[in-house]
């Protein structure tokens, strides 16, 4: 460097021995040799370029180092706050929220006694199907107001609610750990040759269901594009000349226990290969094949084969194929069913979309239904008869309905999750609060998406009821509560703050009120049973703080040690230095964020909250506006009402006006309404005259419709008196008509002589 410097000093010389006397030292630092003599190198343009291009290059990298130092510096600095103050920026918005809950009062709805496994089950039996079946259309309703409300308040949700897989997943597996333990298993058998033959029978009968529900649905969806069942080269006239073969031709199962399991396996992995190649078009050839294996297999099938068709068909969405497998096991066969049969079972039903035949289920597991779900079942009678089945009925797990004890089957953990899938994607969210808090009871625990998709569900809908169910249910079992936010197995970090979301919408849900003992009052008799449960409420705000803060210190080290890493090693460029700012940026500003859609939550849930009461004071309004209306109508005189004070549909105001007209004194109308008052008594004091003078047999009639309705219609006491008179004339008539009527002439012969008889007969003799 110092060379070309030189080179150039000399170039711009006049070679005078002032000019040389001064570049003699830059020439003499710059060689590397010390001879006298030495040439001297001429300098070129080159050479004066490459020291200019230099010159601006290092003037340029130490303004860029100044200009990182500054940067570095500053992100140094930004580090250090985001360090130094991150308790109090999570005391002042992450937490804000959950302070003010724990300052507030206590909210009452969480006083309610606990749930019970047996109770919610009961109260899930107890519903009625004509509800279930409007039920859609209440969902419908309430999302798009829920919606709309939304929509005025800026908000973008995600409305819809993604497909469950875990239930499924999990039957899956129970499906498969069953079908290894087969041999193990304690299967139904048949016992005889009867048994042997009603085995066939059933078969033979899900044959014809599965060949009659394949041809139906390909001809629904393709009209016209098959044979008919009757054609000879059909899939159905196959399997009846298979039929008349002598097939199904089972030999027994006992004879070799290996041999059945071996078969039954076979037949279920024909079965699977079969549904893998499943195409909608040759549903009828697929469908006669599964037939072929059930036919054709040497031993009647298993529960476990079943449960592959139910499960199998449910998941190609063959609804059909599969409630023909379940209408077989649950009319038809006698085989004892598993715990991966419920699972099917509810899945099946689940998938279809069938809320009636969910519920119906759900009441034959729960021995609401007097036929069960395929387990014991005996009659009243006969456990009155035999000393055996009374031990049976008191030590066993039965119900009784309709006068049959029915075994029912115990209820896991997988079958109260696969119920909680059906009840949230038929919208019974309600009810499934109350199974997550009987769970909770039962020390269940439930995977994380069933969770989220449950409490993403409840903010959806803005279900203010369910999200009390479930607080509660957390509070009456706080220490389960506690190791779900805070435990080794925690739920991750979306439920925590749905949790929040929770919280928020409760505290919406009520009036504002004044604590009393903020105040210095005295506290209520009452308050005593509520300080309990306000420790409980206070210890899971406290769980959901400690959680939500943890999250956030976690995920805003990890972002302050990628900056730190950032900078310590090498020089990062300005835009890896923004990307470190824009990403400590975002993690210092999220906790606002979620705050600000907590605030929007709050709102909406407290819109909705008095949107509600609104239509509750609505009806109520209306109630009472009717019950007023129609108590002034039926004060007005008889003959002077209108259907028009009876009619809803006419404003309050008219109907009062009709209703006062009679009723304001000074006026015609309240005149003549004294005169049909006067004419009212009059009625009633001739009525009771008239009954009075009735005989006892005509009056007991009378007397008992005045003491039941309070009155009797005068017309109906003539129509008696008449009817009394009537008989009176009646009875006369008749005596009358039996007295003898006397003879006009009677008298007059008494009043002429009597002739001397005797006499007059001597002298007729005389003359003779």
């Amino acid at each position: 460097m110092l060379g070309l410097w030189s080179m150039a000093a000399q170039l711009r010389a006049c070679h005078c021995r002032a000019c040389l006397r001064a570049t003699n030292p830059v020439l003499r630092r710059a060689t590397t040799s010390s001879a006298p003599n030495s040439r001297r190198r001429k300098v070129l343009a080159s050479d004066v370029f490459t020291a200019c291009y230099t010159a601006f290059m290092a003037t340029a990298a130490v303004l860029d180092a100044r200009r990182k130092d500054e940067r570095r510096r500053d992100l140094d600095g930004k580090i250090a706050q985001a360090k130094s103050t991150l308790s109090a920026m999570l005391e002042q918005s992450a937490a804000r929220d959950l302070a003010t809950l724990v300052d507030s009062s206590y909210p009452e709805v969480f006083d309610s006694p606990p749930l019970e496994k047996e109770e919610v089950l009961n109260r899930l039996g107890d519903m009625r199907h004509r509800t279930l079946r409007d039920l859609g259309q209440t969902l419908n309703a309430r999302l798009k107001s829920v919606s709309q409300m939304r929509v005025s308040l800026g908000m973008k949700w995600r409305t819809e609610i993604p497909e469950g897989t875990v239930a499924l997943a999990r039957c899956e597996k129970v499906l498969a750990a069953e079908e290894r333990e087969m041999a193990m298993s304690e299967h139904r058998e048949p016992r005889s040759e009867t048994h042997m033959e009603r085995f066939s029978d059933m078969v033979t009968d899900l044959v014809d269901r599965l060949m009659a529900e394949a041809w139906w649905a390909t001809e629904m969806q393709w009209p016209g594009k098959q044979r008919s069942p009757s054609s000879p080269d059909s899939a159905n006239t196959m399997v009846r000349m298979l039929r008349s073969d002598g097939y199904p031709s089972y030999a027994h199962p006992d004879l070799n226990r290996r041999e059945t399991i071996k078969q039954r396996t076979q037949l279920n992995e024909l079965n699977l290969t079969i549904l893998n190649k499943w195409e909608q078009r040759k549903r009828v050839q697929l469908v006669a094949k599964i037939c072929y294996n059930l036919l054709v297999c040497g031993t009647p099938p298993s529960i476990e084969n079943y449960n592959t068709l139910i499960l199998g068909f449910s998941l190609l969405g063959e609804h059909n194929l599969s409630q023909a497998v379940v209408d077989s096991f649950l009319f038809v066969s006698s085989l004892k069913p598993t715990q991966a049969t419920y699972l099917c079972l509810l899945h099946h039903y689940r998938l279809k979309r069938d809320i009636v035949g969910f519920h119906r289920l759900i009441q034959r597991l729960i021995g609401r239904d007097p036929r069960g779900i395929g387990l014991t079942r005996r009659s009243e009678e006969a456990v009155a008869r035999q000393r055996s089945l009374q031990e049976w009925a008191a030590t066993e797990d039965v119900a009784l309905a309709n006068g049959y004890y029915v075994l029912r089957p115990p209820i896991t953990a997988e079958l109260a999750e696969a119920m909680m899938e059906g009840l949230i994607d038929f919208g019974m969210l309600r009810y499934a609060a109350r199974l997550f808090a009987a769970c909770l009871a039962e020390e269940w625990s439930f995977h994380r998406e069933v969770l989220w998709r449950f409490f993403h569900s409840c903010l959806v809908m803005v279900d203010t009821a369910t999200v009390n169910i479930i607080i509660q249910g957390l509070l009456h079992n706080i220490d389960k509560a506690s190791l779900l936010l805070l435990g080794p197995s925690q739920v991750h970090r979306p439920i925590v703050r749905q949790l929040r979301y929770f919280l928020s919408m409760a505290h919406a849900a009520r009036l504002p009120t004044d604590d009393g003992a903020e105040k210095g009052e005295e506290p209520s008799p009452g308050t005593d049973t509520v300080q309990p449960r306000r420790a409980e409420f206070n210890h899971l705000v406290t769980a959901i703080w400690i959680r939500e803060t943890w999250d956030y210190s976690r995920y805003m080290g990890i972002v302050l040690r990628m900056a730190e890493v950032a900078i310590s090693y090498g020089w990062p460029n300005s835009r890896e230095l923004d990307d470190v700012l824009r990403a400590l940026d975002s993690e210092v500003e999220h906790p606002w964020r979620k705050m600000a859609e907590v605030e929007r939550n709050h709102r909406l849930a407290r819109m909705d909250w008095l949107a509600a009461e609104l239509e509750g004071a609505y009806q109520l309004r209306g109630k009472t506006e009717s019950a007023i209306t129609t108590a002034l109508a039926k004060s007005t005189p008889r003959k002077l009402r209108t259907p028009a004070q009876f009619s809803p549909k006419i404003p309050f105001r008219e109907r009062m006006a009709l209703a006062l007209r009679y009723a304001a004194t000074g006026t015609l109308g309240y005149r003549v309404g004294l005169c049909f008052e006067l004419s009212k008594e009059i009625d009633l004091q001739l009525k009771m005259a008239l009954i009075q003078a009735l005989p006892p047999s005509y009056a007991e009639g009378l007397e008992q419709t005045q003491t039941d309705s309070g009155d009797v219609r005068l017309g109906r006491v003539v129509s008696y008196v008449e009817h009394y008179l009537a008989s009176l004339m009646t009875r006369e008539a008749v005596r009358r008509r039996e007295e003898k009527k006397p003879d006009p002439f009677a008298r007059l012969l008494e009043a002429l002589p009597k002739v001397n008889l005797s006499f007059r007969k001597a002298s007729a003799e005389a003359s003779f």
